[in-house]
């Protein structure tokens, strides 16, 4: 590192322009290497998908062109027939072999047939193999369970075999079991015409459910050998020559891990990379298990497929070379000319670095240093504004933070949002908790023109507060979805509108910039600026939305949705202060259920729930908006009045009574009759402070229950005796 310190800054500039020309080659060489492998790799594992279906598609058809045969001849009579009187006539006439063997003549794609009775004896055979104990071998035990099976090659007698079995059946009853012989060289063809198909060094290798190889496309030699080592039950079979034949008393083991493990897996993968298979290198293939648990790997090596790869970057080396004597070339003679003004960029970096962005490179003409500059000049110039706005984005959104209340948040979101962006006009939209309708409409004009009689979900308005869609528009008189502005509503050139999306990603409004200043048009970058404001605004909304709600918990009774017995007293004190101001008279209204402890006590606190809000209901549907009805306590609902009319609350009351009264209440089958009693006292007349007007309506309210219930009364000071 000292070393680098003390070279002149021509040497400098040699060494780094050379680690800037040379190492982006590397990196590019080893991209391109790494692309181009991790590419080639794909392709040819599809093309080994598509050899090892293609493998398993042939051996399918060639199984089940062979069970087709096998089929055909089980279908013949006189078989039935010598199996169902097997016990009864155990010995065969010559007669009788005689005409059966002409009928089962050996077909070309067969070597033999035998039939075999269900105790596994040969009953008839075609071939002289008919004293091995055929009974003791898989597809006997098979072909009884009632199944159609094919045996991986076998070795009887010197001759590769492989045997189909099926049962014979007569009225939904085996009898007996039908094996078919078939030379096994007829697989092995079909698995040899692989052999680098697909490039060289391609193979095809076919093993079976034991994990046994029985065959490769290259060689024959590889037949009987296993993956892996045998099941006890299996080389048990094996010794007694019940497995793969009389031959066969011994399997020849492999010792390959990567290809032992993925083919002995119940589940094994699809795709496999291993150290080797028929030859050195490391080798790509592809696993395909057929229905009958055998497996096909189709296999290549890398070197094939990668053989493109090696070649292109061979020549890319040589590019390589050829551009670093350039570079080496050109950077002692740049460096010989741009000592002076490459110092004077690092001094001036240097100081940019330290915060001084004012800082600016003094020739910004002429060569392509001189062209560097001056752009070097546009990127300190973007970035002095680019901090200065993410400087301004940040007391944004301490300010939009700081709001409690919805109403002052988005109005201030409004105007912050056109200042930032230097827009005339700013209009922000936000949706009720449904989504349904425009709850807020806050614009940034003096004068503000509601835009009515448009769909929510059409329009440009639509497409961003219903499909949440950014739009950007130069002339918005060219969009269609534009529609027709009020008269006295100001013109609109130009729009930015993005949407307003909640944490749950849902839409909730949009937020809505036109006509930019100076005559300009919304940029890209004015777009994420807004974006920005956006994101933290739909944080800040909600909040001031759960604020609101947590308000509104807080003042209201959970059960019947009327003030509570606190917001109660803060609103009767509130209105009594009113009152001593400005001089209205307040009447309030005591209610109380009627014998509402015996109804509770008889029907259940469930029940009396109902009443409860039932009642409340029916409060709120009688009385105005300015007038505040609360929930007491217990049964005892209270209306605060402002008694603009001496008889309005006589005559409310008296309708909250009839309407109580009349109301139907019906649970578990059973039809209530309800009632009230109503208490009335007005401030000044009878009390002069809220501890005694509450006194008053009391006293009225128990007079209401003394005399009969269901009655309203109005408070009366005692008479002296």
């Amino acid at each position: 590192m000292n070393l680098f310190k003390n070279l002149s800054i021509g040497k400098k500039l040699l060494i780094i322009l050379l680690l800037i020309s040379i190492l982006p080659l590397f990196i590019i060489t080893y991209g391109f290497y790494s692309l181009g492998k991790a590419k080639l790799t794909e392709q040819t594992i599809h093309v080994l998908e598509v050899q090892s279906k293609n493998v398993a598609a042939s051996i399918n058809h060639f199984i089940d062109y062979k069970f087709k045969h096998l089929y055909r001849i089980a279908n013949i009579p006189q078989l039935i027939r010598i199996l169902k009187n097997v016990k009864e006539q155990p010995h065969i006439t010559h007669q009788t072999l005689s005409s059966l063997r002409a009928k089962l003549h050996i077909d070309p794609d067969f070597l033999s047939f035998s039939l075999m009775d269900t105790q596994g004896n040969i009953v008839i055979s075609t071939s002289d193999m008919a004293n091995i104990d055929f009974g003791s071998r898989p597809f006997f035990f098979e072909a009884m369970k009632g199944k159609k099976y094919v045996s991986a090659p076998s070795l009887d007698k010197g001759k590769p075999s492989i045997y189909f079995s099926i049962p014979v059946t007569h009225a939904d009853k085996i009898l007996g079991v039908l094996v078919a012989q078939c030379d096994a060289e007829e697989l092995w063809k079909l698995i040899e015409t692989e052999s680098g198909r697909v490039g060289s060094g391609n193979a095809v290798i076919l093993s079976n459910s034991d994990g046994v190889r029985i065959a490769h496309s290259t060689t024959r030699d590889l037949i009987f050998k296993s993956w892996t080592p045998l099941k006890p039950e299996v080389k048990e079979q094996i010794l007694q020559e019940k497995r793969y034949g009389s031959d066969i008393t011994e399997i020849a083991p492999t010792d390959i891990p990567e290809v032992m493990d993925a083919v002995t897996k119940a589940l094994p993968p699809q795709y496999f990379q291993h150290g080797l298979v028929i030859g050195k290198g490391t080798y790509h293939s592809v696993i395909k298990i057929m229905n009958n648990g055998w497996r096909i790997i189709a296999t290549i090596p890398e070197a094939t497929f990668l053989e493109p790869v090696h070649t292109s970057i061979f020549y890319m080396g040589i590019i390589s070379s050829i551009i670093t004597c350039v570079v080496i070339v050109a950077s002692i003679v740049i460096g010989r000319l741009s000592t002076n003004r490459i110092h004077t960029f690092a001094s001036i970096s240097k100081e940019i670095a330290r915060g001084n962005l004012a800082k600016r490179v003094p020739f910004v003409n002429g060569d392509e240093i001189g062209q560097l500059g001056k752009t070097f000049n546009i990127m300190t110039a973007s970035i002095e504004r680019k901090i200065e706005q993410l400087k301004y984005l940040n007391d944004v959104a301490v300010e939009i933070h700081s709001h409690i209340e919805i109403e002052h948040l988005l109005q201030d979101l409004v105007n912050i949002s056109r200042r930032i962006i230097n827009a005339e006009m700013g209009i922000l939209v936000l949706l009720d908790e449904q989504g349904e309708n425009i709850k807020y409409f806050k614009v940034s004009m003096p004068n503000p023109c509601q835009i009515k009689g448009q769909p929510i979900g059409k329009g440009l308005l639509g497409a961003v507060i219903k499909k949440g869609q950014t739009i950007r528009l130069d002339d918005i008189t060219k969009d269609r979805r534009s529609i027709k502005l009020p008269e006295n509503h100001p013109p609109i050139r130009t729009l930015l509108g993005v949407p307003l999306v909640t944490n749950s990603s849902t839409v909730s409004g949009g937020l809505f910039l036109a006509n930019k200043a100076n005559n300009e048009c919304f940029t890209l970058e004015d777009e994420e600026i807004l974006l920005t404001i956006t994101y933290q605004a739909s944080v800040a909304i909600e909040n001031a939305r759960l604020y609101g709600q947590v308000q509104q918990l807080a003042v209201t009774d959970g059960l019947t949705g009327l003030l509570n017995h606190r917001e109660f007293h803060k609103r009767l004190d509130e209105t009594i202060e009113g009152s001593k101001r400005y001089h209205y008279t307040v009447a309030l209204l005591m209610i109380d259920i009627d014998h509402f402890k015996q109804f509770n006590d008889t029907y259940g606190h469930q029940v009396g729930d109902q009443v409860l809000r039932v009642v409340a209901d029916v409060i709120k549907s009688q009385v105005r908006t300015v007038d505040v009805c609360a929930r007491y306590g217990g049964e005892e609902f209270a209306v605060i009045l402002r008694d603009d009319a001496a008889s309005y609350p006589l005559v409310l009351a008296e309708r909250i009574r009839s309407t109580v009264y009349a109301y139907p209440i019906k649970h578990d089958g059973i039809r209530s009759q309800l009632s009230v009693s109503i208490g009335v006292a007005c401030f000044p007349r009878d009390a002069n402070n809220a501890k005694d007007f509450i006194k008053r309506a009391d006293e009225a309210l128990y007079m209401a229950k003394e005399t009969g219930r269901n009655r309203l009364c109005c408070y009366k000071p005692a008479q002296p005796d």
